[in-house]
């Protein structure tokens, strides 16, 4: 897995200045739902703290089955006034810079895994966070890499990249904040197909 709490991109941070700092919505999540969640889940929950219900937005329905949760809470609620600044000179993880929460959780389906990476940040952020693992899960070079972070789906879509087979949609959040989810289905869904699914996860999300 691509190091996701690694440092952001000078290029990346920049994009996410142009990019509108929250969303709203009647069924969004909120920042501070979601920092609560993720400290009463704890690191490694038995169970994926959001009720996805994966087998219900796969084409199908297959059986799927629970597989690895982390669940991860910055120190700070309050973001560094430069984050790349302070990832560099003071040693913070991408995910501490941003004053983010992060939940990573995988699903088993005919023995392959689906990866899904639920990140919310108070500032707009969530889906830079993300640029390591969208450029390693899916080749994507890092010329695009910008103006595919620069350009995030309206709140409730999902954009694919290239080649299809990774998805990112964005959560709509009520409110102060920004929140991303990443999917990587590993193959089991790919184009339209995935769009679709994680589209349905994004409607699943209640924290």
């Amino acid at each position: 897995m691509v190091d996701s709490q690694g440092m952001l991109g000078g290029v990346l941070i920049a994009c996410a200045l142009a990019i509108a700092g929250c969303t709203s919505g009647d069924n969004g999540i909120t920042l501070d739902s979601a920092r609560k969640t993720a400290t009463s889940a704890g690191a490694s929950p038995a169970a994926c703290p959001i009720p996805f219900d994966v087998s219900a937005a796969l084409p199908g329905g297959p059986a799927v089955r629970p597989g690895k949760v982390e669940v991860q809470a910055s120190k700070t609620t309050t973001p560094a006034a430069d984050p790349l600044a302070a990832q560099r000179d003071q040693g913070m993880t991408g995910l501490d810079a941003a004053a983010g929460v992060s939940f990573e959780c995988d699903y088993e389906v005919d023995g392959k895994t689906i990866h899904t990476w639920l990140v919310v940040t108070p500032g707009p952020l969530s889906i830079n966070l993300m640029a390591p693992q969208i450029a390693g899960d899916s080749g994507m070079p890092i010329a695009q890499l910008g103006d595919f972070v620069a350009n995030p789906p309206e709140p409730g879509k999902a954009k694919l990249t290239p080649g299809g087979e990774v998805a990112v949609g964005r959560v709509p959040v009520d409110g102060n904040g920004d929140a991303s989810l990443f999917v990587n289905p590993d193959g089991v869904v790919t184009g339209d197909a995935l769009n679709k699914t994680t589209e349905s996860l994004l409607s699943q999300i209640r924290l």
